[in-house]
């Protein structure tokens, strides 16, 4: 199979990446940092797209206004055209139906291929794979969703409730579910009935859909949004536009319309996937030493297992502690249980409370 003719990348760029705090602070979020290998989080997603869709033109990137001077900085192959600034953050359905508006403009029979720009994916061709047989079930008017089935019993993601396979097209690589309903983050109890019951997917958070039939969507669904979509594309100066996208629903793609939809497929993903959502999900990326502890930093350990160190320049000493998290970022020094690091964006809040709101 080859992937859609009319097929464009939309990278999504405006997350602020709270739990990964410190390291990923409000004017230069996790996307823009490079937090596994030597690129950046978006360059990287960035490169993934580009050997899916062949061409810089058929790539866009939304992001906020405040981040757009680090995204052209970070892709100089970035047609300006193709950087959809928002003017404020109002979660990721206006975004996704201000991008749909402008693709379908641009090409009537356009499909979105829509990735968060902090993800990590290694495995590019099976990634290809499952976008082949994503791209064949959105040309059935569906709206796709990529499932990654779950290795273990994890509380930090949304799940995918799915049922029989669809008959979408012979020659795909990848399964095609019917969606009976998204779960919301489940308690330890309900994850692991969830991963024993076997129908049941992590929700990547990675969509594909005809732009029309995303419009469309947004007319039943987010009726507000679809009609300040349009308003965008027809203001005639930015304070129109701004204007236009605060009227906007601030709301998320999957609650706005994936969670009301009932034409929703899910694409079982044939690839690695995290979103590094936090520093816990990092430490079972790395590399760990014969203690269990992941470092990044000069590291002496006595006594000490499963921690994560992330301290580049810096010398750390360990001794007689587990299951712990202690990073390092400028002026910054956290120190947190591992199991804890979900927590890190209420902890941002106490941060903010106690005056420190510049360490933010």
């Amino acid at each position: 199979m080859a992937l859609d003719a009319n097929a464009y990348a939309v990278i999504m760029a405006g997350g602020s990446g709270t739990r990964f705090w410190p390291l990923s602070r409000n004017d230069h979020p996790k996307q823009f940092l490079s937090i596994i290998g030597d690129e950046s989080m978006m360059l990287q997603t960035w490169n993934r797209c580009l050997a899916l869709v062949g061409d810089p033109q058929r790539i866009l990137v939304v992001t906020g206004a405040r981040y757009a001077d680090l995204t052209r900085a970070q892709l100089p192959d970035l047609p300006a055209a193709n950087l959809l600034a928002e003017p404020e953050a109002r979660n990721t359905a206006p975004c996704l139906a201000w991008t749909a508006a402008e693709l379908q403009r641009r090409d009537p029979d356009s499909l979105m291929l829509v990735f968060p720009a902090d993800h990590v994916i290694e495995d590019v061709d099976g990634l290809r794979r499952s976008a082949e047989a994503a791209c064949a079930a959105a040309r059935t008017g569906a709206l796709v969703t990529f499932g990654v089935p779950p290795r273990y019993a994890e509380t930090g993601y949304g799940y995918v409730e799915v049922a029989a396979a669809l008959e979408i097209d012979p020659e795909a690589a990848a399964p095609v579910r019917h969606v009976v309903a998204f779960r919301e983050k489940p308690d330890s109890k309900t994850a692991q009935e969830y991963v024993d019951a076997g129908t049941f997917m992590w929700n990547s958070g990675m969509f594909v859909w005809e732009s029309r039939a995303l419009l469309a969507a947004m007319e039943q669904h987010l009726p507000e949004a679809a009609s300040a979509a349009a308003a965008m594309l027809d203001a005639s100066d930015e304070a129109e536009r701004a204007a236009a996208y605060a009227a906007m629903p601030a709301t998320s793609i999957d609650y706005g319309i994936m969670e009301q939809a009932t034409n929703v497929a899910c694409v079982e993903a044939q690839f690695d996937w995290s979103d590094v959502g936090s520093w816990e999900a990092l430490a079972e990326l790395l590399p760990a030493d014969d203690g269990g502890n992941v470092a990044r930093g000069g590291v002496a350990a006595l006594d000490a297992s499963g921690n994560l160190v992330h301290a580049p320049g810096e010398k750390v000493a360990l001794l007689g502690v587990e299951g712990l998290a202690i990073v390092r970022a400028g002026d910054v020094l956290l120190v947190a249980r591992l199991d804890r690091s979900q927590d890190i964006k209420a902890l941002r809040e106490k941060v903010a409370a106690a005056g420190m709101e510049d360490s933010l």
